[in-house]
């Protein structure tokens, strides 16, 4: 049956060793769909997660499953507000997803955390923010690598809960920088830096004892992606605009890996034994392995499926691919097959409230912004000043004055955003912002009638819509609104003809966080559900 598959997906088969000796095929364990890539494989509670997306293009699509490698299940687990996921971290027993892009793109960084059941959504009070590109474990704390125009390193000691800025990277205005990705060898924080200034930047920085650097030796270029700590050295993908190379560093010296060039490397892992890569050409692409980092050699060719990231858990390799489907697929060995330690740990305390005299009158200035056209449109840097404070308060009570003002009359003034956003009603983006404040709070309501919103509005390039429907779905999952008229008015908007993909994406993923059920884009299974639930 196995070797048929693999015939099927089209690959050839060759031996991957395993951690304790014996030798495994590695064939496809699951295609969950729709999206046609997967990415960001972490092992985590006996399980392997990962993210299935649109990459490499503006999508609204990041669902989360997890893969166990014991009995060959695969489960959905979560849907992301977001334009796909960052690379994401085990610490403190817990797992943490970046939200690479934050749908709702309030300038703060987002992220979810959960301890393999339940889950937090989050968002950073500091730092300018479009994106979290990755997190990271360093030092006993917890780190995120964020950009808006520029990049920045942000620190947290609570496990997430309160940050702080530990660094931004120069950066020529109208240019722009990224840090993308983060390794710890536990001397040094490592990260990747994306630039657009020029090519004589060193794109490798070295944090240690409080201090980032460049590490001299590391080569000039556009962009350093995909890190690794393996045996005393940091891997890296490294491109100097166009010609692209596999490097390493011990922090003082660095050595560039002339086995690998021209292969077209697209992600690296490092194994207990070995140290991994995975290769792209379009169609296929290979598995490679090595045992000192130095000398490579392919032990898998994929003649239709194109890797796209892997990872190494429970002493075995797994790759995550684009199938020649158009559906995402995940290689590994065929289960049953090694799995890590099922140990979790407590989700953390929320951050503490905003003063009570101070919300009152955070409030109250709300509405005189509300009433303002002009605070609305282009940056809305005011309205979105003080959302950000009354979104600290989880209570009741602030849930149900934004949900109020939800539902007030608002100014018809139109207004523009960026992201190719032009003459947009200035109520919409009020609601928008009024939205995330409510699922920040996490109590209040939203209105069904949001919910049903019907679906008009062209598509743009940057995929950024500020339209009702897809903020009150993710709201109403936020604050638990799990009534009657939520759940029916969610079924109902399963198989909308008029509605994107994607937004079908926002439909499920609020589904799965308010009942609990693992269906997925299973739509007949959700109705089957549905009326089982009626007739009880």
């Amino acid at each position: 049956m196995i070797r048929r598959l693999a015939a099927i997906f089209g690959v050839t088969l060759m031996l991957v060793a395993s951690r304790d000796g014996a030798t495994r095929e590695l064939v496809p364990v699951a295609q969950p769909g729709p999206w046609p890539h997967i990415s960001s494989l972490i092992g985590y509670g006996g399980r392997l997660w990962f993210v299935n997306s649109r990459k490499f293009v503006d999508h609204n699509s990041a669902d989360i499953y997890s893969y166990n490698p014991r009995s060959g299940h695969t489960r959905y687990e979560r849907h992301l507000f977001s334009q796909d996921a960052g690379d994401p971290v085990v610490f403190a027993g817990l797992l943490y997803w970046p939200y690479e892009d934050p749908r709702f793109s309030m300038r703060r960084g987002e992220f979810s955390i959960t301890d393999g059941v339940g889950w937090q959504w989050r968002s950073m009070a500091v730092g300018e923010a479009f994106h979290v590109h990755a997190m990271a474990g360093h030092g006993g704390a917890l780190w995120a690598a964020i950009s808006a125009w520029q990049a920045g390193l942000l620190r947290s000691d609570d496990r997430g809960a309160s940050w702080s800025v530990v660094y931004e990277h120069p950066t020529p205005a109208g240019e722009v920088t990224r840090i993308t990705t983060l390794a710890s060898d536990g001397k040094a924080l490592y990260a990747g830096l994306t630039t657009t200034v020029g090519e004589d930047e060193a794109t490798l920085l070295r944090l240690e004892e409080g201090r980032v650097s460049p590490v001299e030796t590391w080569p000039r270029g556009a962009s350093t992606s995909g890190l690794v700590i393996w045996r005393g050295h940091v891997y890296a993908l490294h491109d100097a605009r166009g010609a692209r190379a596999v490097w390493r560093s011990d922090g003082g010296a660095s050595q560039r890996i002339a086995a690998l060039d021209g292969a077209g490397i697209r992600a690296l892992a490092a194994g207990e034994d070995a140290l991994w890569a995975a290769s792209a050409e379009r169609p296929g692409g290979a598995l490679w392995r090595s045992d000192d980092g130095v000398d490579w050699s392919i032990v898998q060719r994929f003649t239709s499926s194109m890797p796209v990231a892997i990872g190494a858990y429970g002493g075995a390799v797994y790759v995550g691919a684009e199938g020649a489907n158009g559906r995402g697929e995940l290689w590994g060995p065929a289960p049953p097959a090694g799995a890590g330690s099922a140990l979790t740990g407590d989700l953390p305390l929320w951050p503490a409230a905003a003063p009570e005299p101070l919300q009152g009158a955070a409030l109250a200035a709300l509405d005189r912004t509300l009433e303002d056209p002009a605070a609305l449109g282009a940056s809305h840097g005011r309205l979105l000043e003080f959302v950000h404070l009354l979104a600290r308060t989880r209570s009741p009570e602030m849930g149900a004055a934004l949900s109020e003002r939800l539902t007030r009359r608002l100014p018809e003034r139109r207004v523009d955003l960026f992201g190719g956003n032009t003459d947009l009603p200035a109520a919409r983006i009020a609601r928008w912002d009024l939205m995330w404040a409510i699922a920040r709070v996490g109590h209040g309501r939203v209105p069904p009638e949001l919910i049903e919103a019907p679906w008009t509005v062209r598509a743009n390039r940057s995929q950024k819509y500020f339209e009702p429907a897809p903020a009150a779905l993710w709201a109403a999952a936020e604050i638990g609104q799990a009534d009657e008229a939520t759940i029916a008015a969610l079924i109902d908007r399963l198989d909308r003809p008029d509605d994107p993909d994607w937004l079908r994406g926002d439909v499920i993923g609020a589904l799965a966080a308010l009942t609990g059920e693992r269906f997925g884009y299973d739509i007949a299974k959700w109705r089957s559900w549905r009326r089982t639930r009626e007739t009880k």
